[in-house]
């Protein structure tokens, strides 16, 4: 699915004719006959509604009907209203981008986490939206082409956000939201983009994280009904498949499909460490999944079947166009995994992503709790620290620490170095990101700057409590996560979505009691207790897992001469980003602390985007627009 949104005004006719046109391309118009909407999609990731001069779309994922959209329109005085409806995500499960539009007023948001995500440019003196940073910048090139005014170098490769890209495991929020395309930025996350009637856009904050209060009986019945109504918004297609790892978050997925009539079919990979318990924990929940519904399959996926990890990618729809790929260890062996539920009938693959940033032990909790109950919080505490090897300094700076969200952004700056190999701070909004050992300094006094720029700037926290920003900024990181994955499954007709990772069911877990989300012995309290009675009892009251260092040492010797050769002509030097001679070593020596991989992903993801660059060497110049999803060709409602 790819789409641009065009306000209503005279701009947007000559915009549109910069866009190439196939048979496939759709479009919803507003009321004055222009595009409003032109883009890609199959016909069930669109429901559409019209009620008078009020108009609302969902392109996604979702159970809602056209039904229930025109009852929501009906309740709507004004297009403000429709920030103020809470119940929205419970009448509307799924995870979609909704657009509305009344009159020439239009509101456009996507999802909490950045699996729906709108991104926005300047382009004739209008701002156009876009679900895919790539098409935003094709657009801008074209535009350029046409004489139509735009800020310079709009959609040209933006060195310095690449640079933050190299941090691991990622940048905070503020410098997240920036591609890596000049002028192409992402609408934060809680925010809808807005046109009033004369065209003019704005940012609207429509969602603020609920107060963390609800008990846990009370909060496990919310985690399994949003979570429930998540699974069931995707299994109206008559064959569905879903990971099966053996952990808790995955099998609670399965069980929930389970529950409809879809065929569900069922992966699990066998690892390569013969104490990883993964395979007996996956075999045994698809043989409990068989007692609950016949006629299931489960696929056990053979590590010597698949590619390894770190293999190099092989086509160009083995990259993410729109940005350095978050999951680029795992992408070939996704790729895999994708053309084999395909060839079963699977349009759509399922995954657990999205349960640990949710309900995992986030010490965080403790800090905010600390602010209001110090007691609770020191007892909690104590408790924690006998499943988790934590001294006591850095228990009572868990406790205790902190500072504001601009002066810790302002503070990360300096506590960025490259090779740092800091515990995270668990008094930190977010994880503190490391510049890895190999980053030119000038890539990283750029970072340190832009850092700087950020924290000057005030920028708000998602949430005043430390717990509730932290949290949700992990979700929009898995998000991205997901996003990335199914740019790549879905270039082989699967989709890869992440119920946990839907807005109602982000919501529940923000709504958690703060104690509550400190376990007694380990695990995920809240979702255990969500699960009970649905997920068989032994894989409630499993322990930890373990690590795939395996996999990694050996995808990282299978693939050492490829790796090291990226060294040779990296992209990433020539734009002054990297020292190849400092990262070869790491790429050809046994590294027995994985630890000091860390670094490694957003590096190899940042040159294998590089590399996948219609004109590697013209990095100056717009890329050409990404390849289109096909989809049934005529126009939308």
């Amino acid at each position: 699915m790819d789409f641009l949104v065009f306000p209503d005004h005279p701009v947007t006719d000559q915009l549109a004719a910069c866009l190439p046109r196939t048979r496939a391309t759709r479009t919803v118009a507003h009321l004055s006959g222009r595009p409003w909407i032109v883009g890609h999609w199959r016909r069930e990731e669109l429901v559409t509604a019209r009620v008078g001069p009020r108009c609302a779309v969902l392109l996604g994922t979702t159970s809602a009907t056209t039904d229930a959209l025109t009852r929501l329109l009906r309740r709507l005085r004004d297009v403000d209203a429709l920030d103020a409806l809470v119940g929205l995500r419970h009448e509307l499960p799924g995870s979609y981008f909704l657009l509305a539009a009344m009159g020439a007023e239009v509101r456009a948001r996507g999802s909490l986490s950045a699996v729906r995500r709108l991104h926005r440019t300047d382009l004739g003196g209008r701002t156009v939206l876009g679900n895919r940073p790539q098409d935003l910048a094709a657009l801008a090139r074209a535009a350029a082409g046409a004489g139509l005014p735009g800020a310079p170098r709009t959609g040209t490769l933006d060195e310095e956000a690449l640079a933050t890209r190299l941090l691991a495991p990622g940048a905070p929020l503020p410098l997240a939201l920036r591609t890596p395309w000049h002028a192409v930025h992402a609408v934060p996350p809680g925010h809808c983009a807005a046109h009033d009637p004369a065209g003019q856009y704005r940012e609207v904050r429509w969602w603020h994280p609920p107060q963390p209060d609800v008990p846990l009986p009370d909060a496990a019945e919310a985690v399994r009904e949003a979570l429930g109504a998540a699974v069931h918004a995707r299994t109206r297609r008559a064959t569905l498949s879903a990971d099966l790892s053996g952990g808790l978050d995955s099998t609670s997925v399965c069980f929930l499909a389970a529950r409809d009539t879809t065929e569900l079919i069922t992966t699990g990979w066998e690892g390569r460490d013969p104490a990883d318990d993964d395979p007996l924990w996956s075999a045994h929940s698809a043989y409990r999944l068989s007692r609950v519904r016949h006629g299931g399959r489960h696929l056990a996926l053979p590590y010597t079947d698949a590619p390894t990890w770190y293999t190099p990618p092989a086509e160009p729809d083995h990259i993410d166009p729109a940005g350095p790929l978050v999951a680029v260890r795992e992408a070939a062996r996704l790729i895999h995994q994708a053309r084999l539920v395909a060839t079963f009938g699977s349009r759509m693959h399922l995954a657990g992503v999205g349960g640990d940033e949710l309900f995992a032990l986030r010490p965080m909790a403790l800090n905010s709790l600390a602010r209001g109950d110090l007691r609770t919080a020191a007892r909690l505490a104590r408790r924690a620290r006998r499943l988790a090897p934590w001294t006591l300094p850095a228990t009572l700076r868990t406790l205790l620490g902190g500072r504001s969200y601009p002066r810790w952004l302002a503070a990360g700056a300096d506590r960025i170095v490259p090779g740092a190999r800091r515990r995270p701070g668990r008094a930190d909004w977010e994880e503190l990101p490391a510049m890895p050992p190999w980053a030119h300094p000038d890539a990283l006094a750029t970072v340190r700057r832009l850092l700087r720029e950020a924290a000057a700037a005030a920028p708000e926290p998602v949430d005043p409590l430390r717990a509730q920003h932290e949290l949700a900024a992990a979700a929009v990181r898995a998000g991205e996560r997901v996003r990335g994955i199914d740019a790549l499954t879905s270039a082989h007709g699967v989709a890869y979505e992440a119920p946990f990772l839907d807005d109602a069911v982000i919501e529940a877990a923000l709504a958690v009691r703060l104690a509550d989300r400190v376990p007694g012995g380990g695990g995920k309290p809240v979702l255990v207790a969500a699960m009970r009675g649905t997920v068989p009892g032994p894989v409630l009251s499993r322990g930890g897992r373990r690590a795939h260092s395996a996999e990694l040492h050996a995808g990282l010797r299978r693939n050492r001469r490829a790796l090291a050769a990226l060294c040779e002509d990296s992209r990433l030097a020539e734009l002054g980003l990297i020292r190849p001679d400092v990262l070869r070593p790491v790429l050809t020596s046994l590294q027995p602390d994985t630890g000091a991989l860390r670094p490694l992903d957003p590096t190899l993801a940042a040159e294998f985007w590089l590399r996948a660059l219609p004109a590697p060497a013209a990095y100056d110049a717009v890329p050409a627009p990404a390849a289109r999803t096909s989809a049934p060709a005529g126009e939308g409602d």
